[in-house]
């Protein structure tokens, strides 16, 4: 797995495919005043950084080096960034929310899922919450596209063509997607990236499944960060809190 390109082009894609307004009303709403934040897979820092705009501190924890560093330098007094697997991530602090967005839980390999669960509890403040965002298996299917080609254009006038293969590994039910990204600005040259990635399926019993296991008890599910059904196109949204 690689996510090894500029923060900036990272932020340009998703800025194309997510509604960060919706997301950080949603987030913000299961928050306390100046409540902390703990962002598995923080990217770039959008999440976090939209959080800290409103009062909130959190702490980002991300695979890429170069997306940490990118987040970093463009990061507030309330946040910080490490970067770290899950698996390696440790910290006494605790939190009032702990994030994992954007399909981010589909990267982790379900062998390891249960013993991340834990840890996140162990992390979370009494009375906090865990919001997972997975890509579920209606959602591979009913999106199923063999190749992609989309354009994304940054308000600096960056464009950046991905062109994406998805081939589906069914036995172990991973989706690999191998990516090429042409980034170009206005009167310069342009520049490759390739990067891939593969995605384990899961299912919303499933999910609920991990939770329960894990000492959690899931509280909501949504289709998106409006508080809309699940559907089968489109992500699936829990909010799970510590069980009694």
């Amino acid at each position: 797995m690689a996510f090894e390109f500029p923060g900036d082009v990272y932020e340009t894609i998703r800025a194309g495919m997510r509604d960060v307004v919706s997301e950080t009303d949603f987030l913000a709403g299961l928050l306390p005043a100046g409540g902390r934040v703990l962002d598995l897979g923080s990217g770039a820092g959008t999440t976090l950084r939209a959080l800290a705009e409103r009062g909130f501190e959190g702490v980002g924890v991300d695979e890429s080096a170069t997306f940490v560093d990118y987040a970093k330098g463009r990061s507030g007094s309330g946040e910080r960034y490490a970067h770290a697997s899950f698996a390696d991530f440790e910290t006494d602090e605790t939190f009032d929310l702990v994030t994992c967005l954007f399909a981010t839980v589909n990267m982790v390999d379900p062998a390891e899922l249960p013993a991340l669960l834990v840890k996140v509890r162990r992390m979370l403040k009494p009375g906090g919450r865990l919001v997972l965002e997975a890509a579920h298996l209606l959602n591979f299917v009913e999106g199923f596209q063999p190749t992609q080609l989309t354009h994304h254009t940054g308000a600096d006038g960056t464009v950046v063509t991905r062109l994406a293969r998805i081939s589906v590994q069914p036995h172990d039910a991973v989706w690999r997607n191998e990516e090429t990204l042409v980034v170009g600005v206005s009167g310069g040259a342009a520049t490759l990236y390739h990067n891939f990635f593969g995605q384990w399926v899961l299912t919303a019993p499933e999910l609920r499944n991990l939770l329960t296991a894990a000492g959690f008890r899931v509280t909501a599910e949504h289709g998106s960060f409006r508080s809309t059904p699940p559907m089968g196109r489109g992500p699936l949204i829990q909010v799970a809190e510590v069980a009694p």
